[in-house]
């Protein structure tokens, strides 16, 4: 039967693997914190659609449940017509019509979709969504090009000394009563996104690498010390018989 100190370490041993799985995974943070960089970090990215959020803000987001959830996953996609996370989860903005409205999923002119007419989809660095809409005129023929700016990525900060708790490898939740700072970038309260850039997570992968194997010789030495007690537990009842 294994020991408490034992299933301990194996915990322990668990869940460093399942961070290191998430190596340079966008926006990922890992749930050890001993193994995570002091900081947000970039890297430079072709992708127009993948930008980082300033230090201390997250994106925000919603579940199935409209549930806000908040990362710093920023390598979005347009995926029929609206603007998500990796996962597929919706990236929640003001709309440009209406800046001061509840915020809602960015999504492209559904006629435009229809039409194939959105190309060159990309993120400026106030948050604003934006494609290029290219489109014939009927009766004279004349191909006309123009920029449409959809809305802007709203971002959260939260509220000084409050944890976040890990819904998953980029999606973080608050405790109930918790309401975060909301806002867009550059408004003044938070800075500029980088655009062409993501976030490899802030990951130390040597000191996982370090902490795990720490926690593998811990659990050998575990092995050999209950291994040891029981070559004496077996002696001493030998001797007893």
């Amino acid at each position: 039967m294994i020991g408490a100190a034992a299933s301990d370490a194996l915990d322990r041993i668990a869940a460093l693997r399942r961070d290191l799985l998430h190596a340079y995974e966008s926006g990922f943070e890992p749930l050890d914190s001993r193994i995570a960089t002091p900081q947000a970090r970039s890297m430079r990215s072709l992708d127009p659609l993948s930008v980082v959020a300033p230090a201390d803000s997250y994106f925000v987001s919603a579940d199935a449940h409209a549930a806000p959830r908040y990362s710093r996953d920023g390598s979005f996609r347009l995926v029929d017509g609206t603007l998500r996370f990796a996962d597929g989860s919706p990236a929640l903005g003001h709309s440009v019509s209406t800046p001061g409205s509840a915020l809602g999923p960015l999504r492209v002119d559904p006629i435009d979709a229809a039409l194939g007419r959105v190309s060159a989809a990309g993120i400026d660095s106030d948050g604003t969504f934006a494609y290029t809409r290219t489109s014939v005129d009927p009766r004279s023929g004349t191909q006309r090009t123009e920029r449409i700016a959809v809305g802007r990525l709203a971002l959260a900060r939260l509220p000084a000394g409050t944890r976040p708790v890990a819904i998953d490898a980029t999606h973080v939740g608050i405790p109930a009563g918790t309401r975060p700072h909301l806002g867009v970038p550059g408004d003044g309260t938070f800075a500029p996104l980088t655009i062409h850039a993501r976030d490899p997570g802030r990951l130390n992968f040597e000191a996982g690498l370090q902490r795990l194997q720490e926690a593998y010789l811990s659990f050998e030495a575990l092995q050999s010390a209950y291994k040891t007690r029981e070559g004496v537990e077996k002696t001493t009842l030998d001797l007893l018989k």
